[in-house]
């Protein structure tokens, strides 16, 4: 299979081996007798004990050596971050190298699937989360639970970290994150809510001519976090649906009252349009849009708000995430070199070097108090997203919710634009798709 636009870098660092062993021999030294004044009968010497010396070895040095053999489809922007990684990495251990490839992104999955099958894959893969479940499941990755640290993991953003939680195993760890946060024009709303009644409360202030407070998303994957915000969950671990019970009918309420703050968008992105003309207060929204809304109405601007609060829980936008996979190939290495230089991509600071990449990072965004932040962040749209999305929902990944969104989609279409009653629409959308899922299953 040939793949087009494919740049292979290769970084070699040779240097000389050395191995000293220092041996230390002693002399031993023969006493000579010394004559006195009075002449004792003659006598044979009797030689002084002496003891030869132990000789002590200079300890043995553990040399660290092989090959990290990455495939990943960062932009240009990205690759300083990956190589100032790589060379620190190798002031360490100056006998690993490094062998890179980047694969354009539409090719990435099938280029590693074919050589994962013909046994020649990277040992550490850099590629979407939502991969992760199929390629565990076919022996392509490995789990990573008995080697990620609490530790390690505590300093990760927990809803990435919890999209690469599948059926026990832990297939990846998040490098970067991207998800569905809240936009804020501080031109038109000037405060932060705290609550969803304090949004619309603020949004409601916002008076003139074309100028509206708030025009929030209700299609499924920009309001669907809102259930895991609320408590409810999507799906259970085999896959069936769960989200038709009172915690999806607290979701239905609370994507019925953003009515409340302003218009509603269904995925037309007549909201982004508006609000980048700056007739909008509040959005709900992509990180992946920052710039383009940063550039539209002045950074100084734009805001992105932590999500507010609501009865007994909060809204909540879903996370996605770039994993970082380790190989079955890796496991054959000595010192788990790919693993150690997976670790290295996550230290602070190669997470500020992917942030001045323009980079959402995937350390939390909320650390403990009174801890200080090694990451070095100048973005502040960077920094808003890294605290907005800790209280994120995790972008499932099961192979089962291929078939949700659809149904999902329909039933929400179904309550708010023709009035049906949100229990039957849930349920009939919980039915089909558990027939989706058996005719699926069915040889």
């Amino acid at each position: 299979m040939t793949f087009k636009n494919r740049r292979r870098t290769t970084y070699l660092l040779g240097r000389g081996m050395f191995l000293f062993l220092v041996w230390m021999l002693a002399a031993c030294s023969v006493l000579q007798p010394t004559e006195a004044v009075v002449r004792l009968p003659e006598q044979s010497p009797t030689p002084a004990a002496t003891r030869t010396p132990t000789p002590i070895p200079t300890p043995t040095p553990v040399i660290v050596s092989g090959t990290v053999i990455i495939w990943h489809s960062w932009e240009d922007a990205q690759m300083p971050a990956m190589l100032r990684r790589i060379e620190a990495f190798q002031q360490r251990y100056p006998e690993v190298q490094f062998d890179v490839l980047y694969i354009p992104p539409l090719d990435l999955k099938a280029a590693f699937e074919n050589a994962s099958i013909e046994g020649r894959a990277p040992t550490l893969l850099l590629a979407p989360a939502e991969w992760g479940a199929a390629f565990i499941d076919q022996g392509y990755v490995i789990d990573l639970s008995s080697r990620a640290s609490p530790e390690l993991l505590n300093r990760l953003n927990m809803p990435a970290v919890n999209q690469a939680r599948y059926h026990g195993a832990l297939f990846g760890l998040p490098v970067s994150i991207d998800g569905v946060v809240l936009y804020r024009n501080s031109r038109l709303v000037p405060i932060q809510a705290a609550t969803f009644d304090e949004l619309v409360e603020l949004a409601r202030r916002v008076e003139g001519g074309e100028e509206v407070g708030a025009y929030l998303e209700r299609s499924f994957f920009f309001s669907g976090g809102h259930l895991y915000g609320q408590g409810g969950a999507l799906l259970d671990d085999l896959g069936q649906p769960v989200f038709s019970d009172e915690r999806g009918l607290a979701w239905v309420d609370l994507l019925r009252s953003f009515e409340l703050a302003g218009p509603v968008d269904y995925f037309t992105d007549t909201d982004v349009q508006l609000f980048k003309e700056g007739r909008v207060g509040l959005i709900i929204e992509h990180t992946r849009r920052r710039n383009e809304l940063a550039e539209a109405i002045g950074a100084m601007n734009l805001t992105i708000d932590p999500w507010p609060v609501h009865a007994n829980g909060a809204l909540s936008g879903f996370v996605q995430a770039e994993m970082l996979y380790l190989t079955p190939r890796a496991e054959s290495e000595a010192h788990d070199i790919s693993w150690m230089f997976l670790q290295e991509l996550l230290t602070p600071a190669a997470q500020s070097d992917l942030a001045a990449a323009g980079v959402i990072p995937a350390v939390s965004g909320a650390p403990a108090v009174g801890a200080v932040s090694e990451l070095q962040i100048d973005d502040d749209l960077i920094e808003q997203a890294m605290l907005a999305l800790v209280d994120g929902a995790a972008y499932p990944v099961a192979p089962e919710f291929q078939v949700y969104p659809a149904a999902l989609d329909a039933a929400l279409r179904a309550i708010f634009e023709t009035g049906a009653v949100p229990d039957q629409a849930l349920n009939q959308a919980a039915e089909s798709i558990r027939a989706a899922l058996l005719n699926s299953a069915t040889p």
